[in-house]
């Protein structure tokens, strides 16, 4: 299975410390293996961003990282079930991607490429 590298960059727009923005990013469908997070270089600690997969079947929340603008590595996992739907301890798999990859911003100032965001995914 070949793996993609994508770069996505989100924009900002609002007032200090409390700006938004988003952007859905298609992709084909595949694995989230690895994020490369770049931050500008003027947006707060109070940064949140998340990454999910909307829709179909249904929407999937991949990757979580609130209170930081710090620029770093990120490999995010979903934990995996045993036959009887329990959670297996230590246990992780790649995220799936259905399609789209959404990247949402909040608690942001108000810049241009707040967040510059490279992705590797297996197709």
């Amino acid at each position: 299975m070949p793996i993609e590298k994508h770069t996505i960059k989100v924009s900002t727009t609002g007032s200090d410390a409390s700006a938004t923005g988003s952007l859905v990013t298609a992709l084909p469908y595949s694995e989230l293996i690895a994020v490369r997070m770049d931050f500008h270089a003027s947006a707060p600690a109070s940064t949140d961003t998340t990454l999910s997969s909307p829709g179909d079947p249904v929407a999937v929340t991949l990757l979580t990282v609130t209170n930081s603008a710090t620029d770093a590595w990120y490999y995010p996992g979903i934990q995996m079930d045993d036959n009887s739907g329990s959670a297996i301890t230590g246990a992780y798999v790649p995220g799936l991607i259905h399609g789209n990859l959404l990247t949402e911003i909040a608690g942001c100032d108000a810049l241009t490429d707040a967040l510059v965001m490279t992705i590797w995914v297996r197709v």
